[in-house]
């Protein structure tokens, strides 16, 4: 094979190569656990461990996380309030070690990851479970001690309100993550009776503050009188705080509360008669309770209901360059937009963009993608709003590829020439050095006949050297862009005027009236012509 097929099957098997790594490099082949039965249940046995025993402690903690359930709310229930934190202790410690190996085993999103979700909420409950029922059994203490006191009898009775509409909802809350509790811990064979003996205690135990709420209500009515008018709403609504205060003056604020959080102010007019109005906004749906304070008179409680509402997303995707622009409406059944509401932005299912809606219900998010097709979904979860959650459907978006980057070809081509040139210089064969030219030289034969004509009067001596330096060279026929230390090269036999001129010219000396006698007489060619 000659060298020139040699180089060219090189060049062709690198860049071969780099194009099969680059596309390997793109799209890496990925592999999961043969044995998992879908997508959404995953099985500890294919989970990777971390250390011998971490997927093999999951069932377990999850037995242990049910079972503390069911002994922390029958010490609430019977009022043994120390032992109830000591076991909020434990199930929160507990709690954590399950939710830190969820996150390490990466099963966040099977149905394991969902049961610990529900934990995680369920702790959440029972803790505020426990504060709420001492809370309880401290007012019920204070209203003991504040008998005949009205003033504060009515503020303590507003708060067993507000406390027993607190509890009644986290009743239902609890209830309400049973079934998908229990489903899990069947699947994976956990012990799930303890769960549902705290549900059962939970119910118990709101039920019974219900009837003590309900004893302790009945009281002689206040001067301050309240109406919540429509006693219903859904969200966008506003809502109407009316009242009067019998003996009050006019002038004085009234201050409108709807569960504990302020939620407008009034002024009584001459007939002792306020109004504000309250916008539903970000309030679950449910009965809420309200009251109204003036001076240290509080009203009586008035509730209202809020009813839910369905919600509608949209999603509309354009392309601005590089980047993705996202944008949509959210809205009411009946068309009110949703205003300053958090929307989620999720990409091909991972971790979401958080945006929000504007004044009137729009959203806008300018996202940037990697190359490929991509899959986008905007969410609203509904917490806190009584409206339902809603989901936009997903929108597709293909991001073209900016092409393969030129490097690896550009590397390619130079290794491939720099394997052909080091294999050219192997077997090439040695060059010999070519002959120095000889230096051309002038002789003294050669020199012009006629030597120039100079004319020194009056010249520094210095110059008057340059005179003569250009005489000797024309007469000597060589080229004025020689230097002085050139022209001792050409014409040896006139190397000591050269030199000395050289000397002169960038030494800076100055020659003596006698050298310059000598360099007339040797540039006009003899004594006949420097006379």
């Amino acid at each position: 094979m000659n060298h020139r097929a040699l180089h060219t099957v090189l060049a062709v098997a690198v860049i071969t190569a780099l194009i099969l790594l680059a596309g390997e490099a793109t799209t890496p082949l990925l592999y999961t656990a043969t044995n998992t039965s879908t997508a959404a249940h995953v099985d500890p046995a294919t989970v990777p461990k971390l250390s011998d025993n971490d997927p093999d402690a999951l069932i377990p903690l999850m037995e242990d996380l049910l079972g503390k359930t069911g002994t922390l709310t029958l010490n609430i229930k019977l009022k043994d309030y120390e032992s109830a934190e000591r076991d909020l202790a434990r199930y929160a410690e507990l709690s954590g070690r399950f939710a830190e190996l969820v996150i390490n085993l990466d099963i966040s999103r099977t149905d394991i990851g969902e049961f610990q979700r529900n934990n995680q909420e369920n702790l959440a409950a029972l803790g505020a479970l426990l504060d709420d029922a001492r809370r309880f059994e401290d007012l019920q203490r204070v209203e003991i001690q504040i008998k005949g006191d009205e003033g504060q009898r009515a503020a303590v009775i507003y708060e067993g309100e507000v406390l027993q509409q607190k509890l009644q909802g986290g009743a239902a809350a609890y209830a309400g993550r049973e079934d998908v509790t229990i489903r899990i811990a069947d699947r994976y064979g956990v012990n799930a009776t303890p769960y549902r003996e705290s549900v059962r205690n939970y119910a118990e135990i709101v039920g019974a503050t219900v009837s003590r709420q309900a004893e302790a209500g009945e009281s002689s009515p206040s001067p301050l009188s309240i109406t919540v008018t429509p006693d219903t709403g859904r969200y966008g609504d506003s809502l109407s705080i009316t009242g009067t205060y019998t003996g009050g003056t006019a002038g004085t604020l009234t201050k409108a509360y709807v569960d504990s959080q302020i939620a407008g102010n009034a002024i009584l007019d001459e007939s002792g008669t306020y109004a504000c109005s309250y916008r539903v906004d970000r309030i679950p749906a449910g009965l809420h309770l309200a009251y109204t304070v003036a001076d240290v008179i509080h009203s009586n409680v008035a509730t209202f209901e809020i009813r839910p509402d369905d919600t509608t997303i949209t999603l509309t995707l354009e392309e601005d360059r590089v980047f993705t622009v996202c944008t949509g409406n959210l809205t009411t059944a009946g068309g009110r937009p949703v205003t300053l509401a958090p929307i989620l932005l999720r990409v091909d299912g991972d971790t979401p963009i958080t945006t929000e809606t504007d004044e009137n219900g729009t959203y806008r998010e300018v996202i940037s993608l990697p190359a490929g097709e991509h899959i986008i979904k905007a969410e609203f979860d509904a917490v806190g709003y009584p409206l339902s959650a809603s989901e936009s459907p997903g929108a597709t978006v293909i991001v073209p590829s900016g092409g393969l980057s030129p490097f690896p070809f550009i590397a390619a081509i130079a290794t491939a020439l720099g394997s052909g040139w080091y294999l050219r210089r192997r077997h090439r064969p040695k060059e010999v050095a070519p002959a120095p030219e000889p230096v051309e030289t002038v002789s003294v034969e050669e020199e012009a006949a006629t030597p120039p004509l100079v004319d020194l009067a009056g010249l520094p001596p210095r110059e008057a050297a340059t005179v003569l330096f250009y005489a000797l060279r024309s007469r000597l026929g060589l080229p004025e862009a020689k230097t002085p230390r050139d022209c001792a090269q050409l014409a040896p036999a006139h190397a000591g005027f050269f030199e000395r001129y050289e000397q002169i010219r960038y030494a800076g000396e100055t020659p003596s009236e006698e050298e310059l006698r000598a360099m007339k007489e040797e540039a006009l060619g003899g004594e006949e012509h420097a006379a």
